[in-house]
């Protein structure tokens, strides 16, 4: 929203910071067409989802780091493989970033420039909600937990009754979205 005035005053109205923008980082075998993508698009979210498809952990973090060149505030989502990416560029880059959801993130991948992904840390000067379910049979939420421990009170891991797509939780993945981006994104104007 806009400021609004009304009769020559400014009135108390959130704005919004204008280059923010959702940059989602789809998983392995999804697209930026996916079902997270579009249910944020519906949901009236500015929504950056680079095409991955087919890349390498290197060739995905190089193309987001291009796209970071030109959205400087973003709220950065990764479901799966994605997860795994965001989750190193949280910890490389983490000015980049006001926020971090991550969903099912595939932290037991061992790939350049990730040689042990149980090293993964999230910075404290990022505020992250991670989401996994609790039937998921191709992560194990345990990986979840421990990025958790590892990294502090600032990630708060929401375990959902779901398996690895999150098909059925995908309400709470907008809600975790919705909770990050109001946080810092909707500001009252004074």
């Amino acid at each position: 929203m806009s400021e609004q005035k009304s009769m020559g005053q400014a009135t108390s109205m959130p704005t919004l910071i204008p280059s923010a923008v959702v940059l989602f980082l789809h998983g392995l075998e999804s697209s930026p067409e996916g079902y997270k993508a579009n249910a944020m698009r519906e949901a009236g979210m500015p929504v950056i989802a680079p095409d991955h498809r087919g890349m390498t952990l290197n060739e995905r973090i190089r193309q987001t780091r291009w796209v970071l060149a030109t959205h400087r505030s973003s709220l950065l989502v990764g479901s799966s493989y994605g997860g795994l990416a965001a989750t190193y560029l949280a910890q490389t880059q983490p000015e980049r970033f006001f926020g971090l959801v991550l969903a099912a993130p595939a932290l037991i991948r061992s790939e350049p420039p990730i040689d042990d992904p149980s090293t993964l840390v999230i910075p404290p000067s990022l505020p992250t909600i991670i989401l996994h379910g609790t039937r998921d049979a191709l992560i194990p939420i345990d990986v979840s937990r421990q990025l958790v421990a590892r990294s502090g009170d600032h990630v708060t891991l929401w375990e959902l009754d779901d398996e690895h797509q999150l098909r059925s939780s995908i309400d709470r993945v907008l809600e975790a979205v919705r909770t990050l981006w109001n946080a810092v994104i909707v500001r009252p104007k004074l």
